[in-house]
């Protein structure tokens, strides 16, 4: 299991401007009850099946973690709801941004560091400390767009790139759980009571970091900015 499916992606957000380990976090699904959910007889694949079932069934979840990516650390803090729109922080080794998707559009913010490094001191000045606002399908954008988006950010989660096979079971933030292990590294831990829902994919080695699903259907708030503290890629990628 992949615990940072498009964080490699995410490294490269800045370049479309150029022309102007460590241990999860903390949790548990707030949909855990008393009775078993019957995954511990099921195979491994007809587990993942349920898994990625339950999970998109959900209305909102929060995702966070850290650990190691291309030699490069980062940490991801993102609360997303189903449907497209999701808000939260991402931190690639010094470089933090904030990073905001509504479904259709992406806003990215991050300090004068960031934009220099990655764009240009021209970039950073036209940007100041407003958002960068681009469509979510942008392709420069659409890598860090996943991340604040449900379904394509569960779907990378829950993608094995091996094959999944049954492990043993444990209590995950006080729930019981049964492990999903990738040939190819991680395991996924499923909830073994209420639904089967995802709750940490541990990494494999010291820098392989994990990721937590936690705050199942509670509330998310995904406010737009400001027109005024926005800046559109099409007119910084102009010149303009």
């Amino acid at each position: 299991m992949r615990v940072a499916p498009v964080v490699a992606a995410g490294l490269v957000v800045g370049l479309a401007l150029g022309g102007c380990s460590s241990t999860p976090g903390g949790g548990t699904s707030s949909s855990a009850s008393a009775s078993s959910n019957g995954i511990a007889s099921l195979t491994a694949a007809q587990v993942l099946e349920k898994t990625k079932a339950a999970a998109t069934a959900q209305k909102s979840v929060h995702i966070s973690g850290k650990g190691t990516n291309s030699g490069q650390s980062f940490s991801i803090d993102m609360a997303l709801t189903n449907g497209g729109a999701g808000t939260g922080s991402i931190t690639i080794d010094s470089d933090s941004l904030t990073v905001l998707n509504t479904g259709k559009t992406v806003y990215i913010k991050a300090d004068k560091g960031y934009w220099t490094k990655y764009a240009s001191a021209a970039a950073a000045a036209a940007i100041g400390d407003r958002w960068v606002k681009a469509p979510s399908s942008d392709p420069s954008y659409a890598g860090l767009a996943s991340l604040a988006d449900y379904a394509k950010s569960l779907d990378g989660y829950l993608s094995p790139t091996g094959t999944p096979t049954k492990g043993q079971e444990k209590s995950v933030g006080g729930q019981p759980a049964l492990g999903l292990v990738d040939t190819d590294g991680g395991t996924l831990w499923v909830a073994t009571t209420g639904d089967p829902l995802p709750l940490l994919i541990e990494g494999t080695g010291s820098s392989g970091g994990g990721m937590t699903f936690a705050d199942w259907n509670k509330p998310v708030t995904v406010t737009e900015p400001a027109a005024a503290d926005t800046v559109d890629l099409a007119k910084l990628s102009a010149g303009g």
